[in-house]
């Protein structure tokens, strides 16, 4: 394995989830330095996007479907599987900044993990993770290869850096596998997780209910 085949599918999440670490120190900025992370994972995608395997969804419709899917169940089941410890507070951003900055802010919340997350992350997980674990040379795995051992290993590394909403995370990741084993595209299944964060997050804006977007360890809850 060369390293200009593993960087393209490793070096945005993990920049991001360093990121996220070193975040976590100041979680009462977290509105104001997640522009800096989108735009540093973002630059770090368009550097690498030509090494990348095609990206066009094999099954826009049917993703954007299991997209909606994965938001139902994600809010649906939440309050029956999710338990805090502690009320998780001031993170709305309307309540913390005036409102033309807060609008701006959450404007790249919403880009950050409708665009910049699912892409980085199902190029980690399902694009590197899930081949890698069936063969080093992980890029002569074709897209979407199912084996027991890689697929459900992966769903438990996606599930685990969600904090508290692992299971939720578990049971999504299982759908988001389930969809790249069955279309092969890696684009489809980032279309379904960006539509899933999408609406989370505009489901945040219309109930007011923020924690959805709350950082609550190094790991931040996204999906």
């Amino acid at each position: 394995m060369t390293t200009p085949s593993l960087m393209p599918f490793v070096a945005p999440f993990f920049l991001f989830m360093l990121f996220l670490s070193i975040q976590g120190f100041f979680p009462d900025q977290h509105y104001v330095l997640y522009p800096v992370i989108t735009v540093l994972v973002a630059t770090v995608l368009l550097v690498y996007w030509r090494q990348l395997p095609p990206l066009r969804p094999a099954a826009p419709l049917a993703s954007v479907l299991v997209g909606v899917v994965g938001v139902v169940l994600w809010v649906g089941l939440d309050p029956f599987l999710v338990h805090y410890d502690q009320p998780l507070i001031g993170r709305n951003p309307f309540q913390l900044y005036p409102v033309d900055e807060a609008w701006v802010l959450f404007g790249f919340r919403l880009a950050g993990i409708s665009i910049c997350v699912p892409i980085m992350e199902e190029l980690f997980w399902r694009g590197f993770l899930m081949r890698w674990l069936i063969k080093e040379d992980f890029t002569t795995v074709p897209l979407g290869t199912y084996r027991p051992v890689s697929f459900w290993a992966t769903t438990a590394c996606f599930a685990s850096v969600h904090g508290p909403e692992w299971p939720l995370a578990a049971m999504v990741g299982v759908i988001y596998g389930a969809w790249f084993v069955r279309t092969k595209s890696l684009g489809s299944i980032m279309l379904a997780h960006g539509v899933t964060n999408f609406l989370l997050a505009l489901y945040c804006l219309m109930t007011n209910d923020w924690h959805f977007l709350s950082i609550v360890c190094a790991a931040a809850k996204q999906h």
